[in-house]
């Protein structure tokens, strides 16, 4: 990774997103970004209202962080922030990675989708994140993702951007399969955490 504003000493990443609910692709990814590029913290921070999903109901901020914190036990690295649920609005990228560059020392990296970081420059102000933001991502589940790495070689030429891709194992989950999975009163025990799955149960989400 090259070096961001701030000192070089501790390394920490953001990863956003709706989390709704956190499920073990969401983990596995983060867990990989600590231990593979060495970080110190993983901070996950759900967001208030993502731009991309303004039309579809999101589940109160506060039962997203607290399904979020039963995940932390998988790695010590992991925290969470409800930075953006208390900021309200939709959640821009670049504004939080802002916030915490100037805010928080150390050197800030981004953690991402597959899906995302290939339509990054798409994203408002998402060449000022290609530019001034180490990237993680990895690859999605059961697919070589040849356009999408060509596409990664092209956002490192023209943007000297830093972007790692992860080498982990392919997880297959995704929350909209298990919101459907709840509505048909189906198991979601191989896609979530234990602790979400009881939290989820305990709260009757995901019913509607």
């Amino acid at each position: 990774m090259q070096s961001n504003k701030g000192s070089d000493k501790r390394r920490y990443a953001i990863y956003g997103g709706s989390f709704d609910p956190i499920h073990n692709g969401h983990v596995a990814l983060a867990d990989a970004a600590v231990r593979q590029c060495r970080l110190d913290e993983l901070i996950f921070m759900p967001a208030f209202i993502s731009p991309f999903k303004q039309n579809r109901k999101v589940t109160d901020g506060i039962d997203r962080v607290h399904m979020i914190e039963a995940c932390l036990d998988v790695n010590p690295a992991f925290s969470v922030s409800d930075y953006e649920l208390l900021k309200g609005g939709p959640s821009y990228t670049v504004e939080t990675l802002r916030h915490f560059r100037d805010t928080v020392d150390g050197q800030l990296c981004f953690v991402l989708g597959f899906d995302s970081v290939i339509q990054l420059d798409m994203w408002y102000h998402g060449r000022e994140i290609l530019t001034d933001y180490p990237l993680i991502t990895v690859k999605r589940p059961h697919t070589d993702d040849i356009e999408g790495m060509h596409i990664i070689e092209m956002f490192r030429r023209e943007y000297n951007s830093d972007i790692t891709v992860l080498d982990m194992p392919p997880v297959d989950a995704s929350s909209t399969l298990i919101r459907r999975r709840i509505k048909n009163g189906e198991s979601i025990s191989d896609m979530v955490h234990p602790g979400v799955e009881e939290y989820i149960i305990k709260h009757d989400l995901y019913k509607d």
